[in-house]
């Protein structure tokens, strides 16, 4: 079981790399957007699915390893949770605590991917009208 946490919290703590690293490039495109670069933007947009791409694997990866942790803990997999794990983890603090630490990092990132989205969504759209 402890490989198998380890290997959960790096693949979670890539997948928060990958998130920032999107965030970032959503970042560049609002100014794009804003300007009006319709070749930057393309490029952008290109690199982003590159981005995704790899977030999407390492999701992938992610549920394999969850699979496996159900079934070492005989839980149902569909409906075993990262939170769940966290509370498994009470007597073991320091993987709990890093368990968490991942969980939140991966939460703000995706959550601030999300408004940046949305507000270049509302950008591309003003710029069409």
């Amino acid at each position: 079981m402890a490989s198998l946490m380890e290997n959960l919290i790096e693949i979670l703590n890539k997948e928060s790399e990958g998130y920032e690293g999107l965030l970032e490039t959503s970042r560049k495109k609002t100014t794009v957007i804003i300007k009006g670069d319709l070749e930057a933007l393309t490029q952008l947009t290109e690199e982003e699915q590159s981005k995704t791409s790899v977030i999407v694997n390492l999701d992938k990866k992610r549920e394999e390893i969850m699979a496996d942790m159900a079934n070492v803990l005989n839980k149902d997999v569909n409906t075993l949770k990262l939170t769940q794990l966290v509370e498994i983890l009470s007597s073991r603090p320091a993987e709990q605590q890093a368990l968490a630490a991942a969980i939140e990092r991966i939460t703000k990132s995706a959550t601030a991917l999300q408004q940046v989205n949305h507000q270049n969504g509302e950008l591309l759209k003003n710029s069409i009208e």
